[in-house]
């Protein structure tokens, strides 16, 4: 690695030889880019020194070798109990029952409502490890975003009728798994394609004939539409790439599904990574790669409008209130043990002091990697215990269903997550969960993993998968150096909720031919939900409001953060129009006046530890 490679990810603070010599050996000693130092120093100062703003130095970075290293222990210890992963059709064994019964009937089952003696206080909690001993104040803002647009103000309405509207079909979700096609995949892969070459042709107004085959020798430029990917197909997408090592994979129609080397060296100010679908203008002179000229951007979508009506309606609907909206993301419990007495007392408080109109929760509610350690903690205490847990849906029954039921607010949207243990199904995209069969009452919604949705005039995209620690771009020269907004503007311009091929972390299972549920159709949503290990956050990109909620439990046992997001009450006054043309069969063209949800002006966003 280079001093400058450094410089831009850490800062001026790395323009120091021995700290060069640190990082690359670093780098060397755990197989990491720049670019996975950073994002492992981000996870490390935020979780074990709770200051994101240390400056690198070279007693810091040999904390976070000995931080990388414990990271890669822990890891490795739950790889090696892979065998005792669990499914909902699984018993729970013990010592004591190893021949128990499969066969349960969980909806004739009497299941008694557990809660485990472990003293807390509402104020603040002590970590489950007396090595990483913290106390932290519940309740407190760490981070707000637009705090002069709206104050904070009391819920004068409870139980608003918030219009919820869903815009996917849960029944899509619901696919057969373990059952991929290669031709299935090659048919979706090569459909992205041929979508963006008519959506680049009409932006740019290119006529069909100037669009050719990269992979041919040719003295004449040319226009294309591909897939960048790695060099190598038997690359997992977690090795480390460059400018030097990226291909372009045609479809099956422009080009037979070849691949050729690209000179990227024309190209500035952008960044590359792999599945991403790319335009270009560029010539293969000698036939052995494709001389990049101009790189077309994509256009995105825009933004969703309302009519006078609709905003008119929702604004009665909150009065003189703020809309509220807790975002929160799993796991909640520590890798120990089913503690949930942090997120009773975040009910507790909710119910009492935000009184919030929306709850969006994100799984994993209980974490499968953790149930082999829970196992071996002795969590069965006693024989009565096996009578009525059988398997994985008694355990969220009996230990989390009645504490989630005690949510006071009128919706509460649970998505799933890949580590969640009563999942229908790994693999993203994911389906809903049941909620019958979980034991919820029926304020509850169940929406897939990812969905978009709306409250009120307020459109929602989120998705459950962590693709701001997944992606890994390659830059070029002047480009953005805030590589989270780098991130979600690749989001916004491939119109899609995870756009990467192949997936870099092998733990995370996609199923590619059905990745078309990940994808933005008509409009970009006002609010994207990104939960991620990396340090939580909210910002506005791209008129687009971004929010990390951060971990509700972090993986010390410390406790982690959720989103508190209000909107202020539609007001025609500080809501921007759009005039939309209508076209008619007589001469003269109808003009309708739509308003935007213009969420900038009018909201607030609040990280607060739990």
């Amino acid at each position: 690695m280079t001093e400058s490679s450094y410089v831009k990810t850490f800062g001026p603070a790395a323009n120091d030889p021995l700290i060069t010599q640190k990082c690359d050996k670093l780098c060397s000693l755990f197989g990491l880019s720049s670019q996975d130092l950073f994002s492992n120093w981000e996870a490390f100062t935020y979780t074990e020194l709770k200051d994101t703003k240390t400056k690198i130095s070279l007693e810091n970075l040999e904390l976070l070798q000995k931080y990388i290293q414990r990271t890669i222990t822990e890891k490795n210890k739950l790889d090696a109990m892979d065998s005792l992963k669990l499914n909902t059709k699984h018993s729970l064994q013990s010592k004591t029952s190893a021949n128990t019964s499969f066969n349960h009937d969980a909806d004739t089952s009497i299941i008694k409502k557990r809660k485990l003696n472990i003293p807390s206080s509402p104020n603040s909690y002590a970590s489950e490890s007396a090595n990483t001993l913290t106390v932290v104040k519940s309740n407190q803002i760490v981070e707000s975003l637009n705090t002069n647009n709206i104050q904070d103000k009391p819920t004068t309405i409870l139980n608003k009728n918030i219009k919820i509207l869903a815009d996917f079909k849960k029944e899509k979700y619901k696919y057969r798994t373990m059952n991929l096609k290669l031709l299935d995949i090659a048919d979706y892969l090569d459909e992205r394609i041929e979508i963006f070459t008519e959506i680049v042709a009409k932006h740019y107004d290119i006529d069909e004939s100037k669009f050719g085959d990269p992979t041919r020798q040719s003295q004449s430029e040319i226009y294309t539409v591909g897939r960048i990917v790695p060099d190598s197909p038997l690359n997992s997408g977690s090795t480390d790439l460059n400018l030097q090592s990226l291909f372009l994979e045609t479809s099956r129609v422009s080009g037979f599904g070849i691949r050729i080397p690209l000179d990227l060296s024309n190209v500035t100010n952008f960044s590359f990574f792999p599945g991403q679908i790319v335009a270009f203008r560029g010539i293969n002179a000698a036939g052995d790669c494709f001389k990049v000229l101009d790189n077309l951007k994509l256009h995105y979508l825009g933004a969703s409008t309302h009519s006078f009506e609709d905003i008119e309606a929702f604004s009665n609907i909150l009065g003189d209130d703020n809309l509220k909206v807790l975002v929160t993301a799993g796991p909640y419990h520590s890798k120990h043990s089913l503690n949930f007495s942090r997120l009773e007392n975040f009910i507790k408080h909710a119910n009492e002091e935000i009184k919030p109109d929306v709850i969006i929760m994100n799984g994993p509610l209980i974490d499968i990697n953790c149930i082999p350690n829970i196992l071996n903690k002795s969590f069965l205490k006693s024989d009565d215990d096996l009578d009525d847990l059988k398997n994985l849906d008694d355990i969220f029954r009996s230990y989390l269903a009645p504490i989630l039921n005690e949510i006071h607010c009128s919706k509460v949207i649970l998505l799933p997550h890949g580590s969640d243990i009563v999942n229908p199904h790994t693999p993203y995209p994911q389906a809903a969960f049941n909620r019958k069969t979980l034991g919820l009452n029926k304020q509850f919604k169940c929406f897939p993993n990812p969905s978009l949705f709306s409250l009120n005039e307020v459109s929602f995209g989120a998705s459950n998968a962590d693709i701001l620690r997944d992606m890994k771009d390659v830059p070029t020269n002047n480009t953005n150096t805030n590589r989270i907004e780098r991130i979600v503007e690749h989001l916004l311009y491939q119109r899609h909720f995870y756009p990467i091929s192949p997936t870099p972390n092998p733990n995370f299972q996609v199923d590619t031919s059905f990745l078309g549920l990940a994808e933005l159709d008509t409009s970009i949503p006002d609010v994207f939900i990104i939960p991620s290990v990396l340090k939580p956050f909210a910002k506005f990109i791209k008129n687009v409001l971004v929010i990390n909620p951060g971990s509700f439990i972090r993986p010390d046992g410390n406790g982690g953060t959720y989103v508190l997001l209000q909107v202020k009450t539609p007001d025609f006054e500080n809501l921007d129009t759009v005039m939309n043309p209508t076209n008619e069969d007589d001469d003269e063209e109808e003009v309708t006046q739509n308003y935007l949800t213009t969420l900038s002006k009018r909201s607030r966003v609040d990280v607060i530890n739990v």
